[in-house]
């Protein structure tokens, strides 16, 4: 009787550590975002900031408005292989052919997602074909320059972005949760094994190629090393 108790204390332990782990891992794509930026089949699409194609995450759902259409579905990422969809939608006629035509790309692209990045507020979502969607977090307009003071964990977590890798985990000061860093700190070398509060630079990227980030960060200096 006691040994059972204990096991099932230990499956409980792991079921709510492993749900807290996935929490985590979702949280850094949760958000609204705007369409920047559609490339499918060699043609490349560009919305404004008044353009009104949008994507929603929240945990493991996706959803969005493509033009004439919402649309709805699932995603998969973090300690798994990303996968979205396949996606639901409403089903309104596009009065304009323009807009069918990018509403049918855009399920498209999402559908056939293989990787994504992320970075400042920037997500894209891509494959293998050169097809890709750039997305920008409706509160992300940070301004160019601005420093900040970011936590960063000992511990890395395997990720998937732009294939399988090992994300840093970072936070702000005062923050209860860990978020996956899907790119790295110009001029900063974390030892395995070693945590690391540091103030770092963002800086605006001009031009950036199509699925990397409009902006980076660059090491002011390390503030504090926790072994």
């Amino acid at each position: 009787m006691k040994k059972s108790i204990i096991r099932s204390s230990l499956m409980v332990g792991t079921l709510a550590m492993a749900m807290m782990a996935g929490a985590q891992a979702r949280s850094m794509l949760d958000g609204d975002y705007r369409v920047e930026r559609l490339v499918y089949d060699g043609t490349v699409q560009r919305f404004g900031d008044d353009t009104k194609p949008s994507v929603q995450i929240d945990g493991a759902r996706i959803s969005g408005f493509a033009g004439c259409n919402r649309f709805m579905g699932q995603i998969e990422y973090g300690n798994k292989p990303l996968k979205v969809g396949p996606l639901a939608s409403t089903l309104m006629a596009c009065i304009q052919n323009e807009t069918a035509t990018y509403e049918h790309a855009m399920h498209q692209v999402l559908n056939g997602a293989k990787s994504f990045s992320l970075a400042n507020g920037k997500l894209v979502f891509s494959n293998d074909a050169g097809n890709l969607i750039s997305l920008v977090r409706a509160e992300a307009a940070a301004p160019a320059g601005v420093e900040r003071v970011l936590e960063i964990s000992p511990e890395r977590k395997t990720c998937s972005g732009v294939g399988r890798m090992e994300c840093l985990q970072v936070r702000e000061p005062g923050a209860a949760d860990w978020q996956l860093m899907y790119f790295g700190i110009e001029g900063f070398e974390p030892q395995p094994g070693v945590g690391y509060v540091v103030k770092v630079r963002e800086e605006r990227v001009e031009n950036p190629p199509a699925d990397a980030p409009n902006r980076k960060l660059i090491l002011i200096e390390t503030l504090e090393t926790r072994r």
